[in-house]
């Protein structure tokens, strides 16, 4: 699959529900057509197109590895040549946050078209308000679940597009059962819900950590006083990277 930006050559890190929604979206494309991924990094355009099909035995298998890149890279014909083995490279490390205390930054384009509804299981004493003051100032309507057990309900009959979970809500936290039904949620659902965890021993903005909870954003408790400016950065980034996947999987009528 791709590993790096053409651009600034930088290290693209997916999930397996974000190669699930690329793989969706290529599989769907019409010949000629070229899916649009915003860089994490450089934020230019990357564009992909479908090869010919999976490429048979090998590790990643499926749409992926038939990925061009936009500059006319082709895939050349015959079995691959070996490359000299590297050392895996050092995680990436946690973002300079400095910034957040400058106030906010120039506002992006609009995050959805339709009036959008955030889930919020945060207790009181860890910042409930200052979330839902920051989604309502997002032009979100917030709603509070007043249990685990009505999270849940809400999330299986509701429609949301972002839930925030507090680690303090639960006990167990992200081992608890909220955590781990939005980490096994359906993915035709769970792609159009931006997922917020906040906690004491989270690193705010850390993108990595993010991945590995299968979340899109991650704050930590001493960070709240700066959500609205966390949570405009967090939903412009996630538009630039997502929602030219979204709209191309809207226009082959998929979820």
């Amino acid at each position: 699959m791709i590993s790096e930006c053409p651009h600034c050559h930088q290290e693209l890190n997916f999930s397996e529900a974000q190669r699930a929604k690329i793989e969706s979206a290529l599989a769907a494309l019409q010949p000629g057509k070229a899916l649009k991924l915003g860089c994490p990094h450089c934020k230019k355009p990357i564009e992909l197109e479908a090869g010919a099909g999976p490429k048979k035995g090998g590790a990643e298998g499926g749409v992926m590895q038939d990925i061009l890149y936009s500059q006319g890279e082709k895939k050349a014909a015959g079995p691959p040549k070996p490359q000299p083995v590297q050392p895996p490279p050092d995680a990436p490390k946690p973002p300079d946050i400095s910034w957040l205390g400058q106030g906010e930054q120039e506002e992006g384009g609009e995050w959805v078209e339709d009036i959008p509804t955030a889930l919020l299981l945060v207790p009181p004493a860890n910042g409930q308000e200052t979330v839902s003051a920051a989604f309502k100032g997002q032009g979100y309507q917030v709603v509070i679940a007043e249990s685990v057990e009505d999270g849940l309900e809400r999330l299986r009959f509701a429609k949301f597009s972002a839930v925030v979970f507090h680690t303090g809500f639960e006990e167990g936290g992200l081992a608890g059962s909220f955590h781990q039904q939005m980490r096994a949620m359906a993915m035709e659902k769970r792609r159009y819900i931006y997922y917020l965890l906040i906690g004491p021993a989270f690193r705010t903005l850390y993108d990595l950590e993010a991945l590995a909870q299968s979340a899109n954003l991650v704050v930590n408790d001493s960070e709240l006083k700066h959500l609205p400016v966390i949570l405009k950065k967090g939903l412009r980034d996630y538009e630039e990277l997502f929602n030219p996947l979204i709209m191309t999987l809207r226009e082959h009528g998929k979820r």
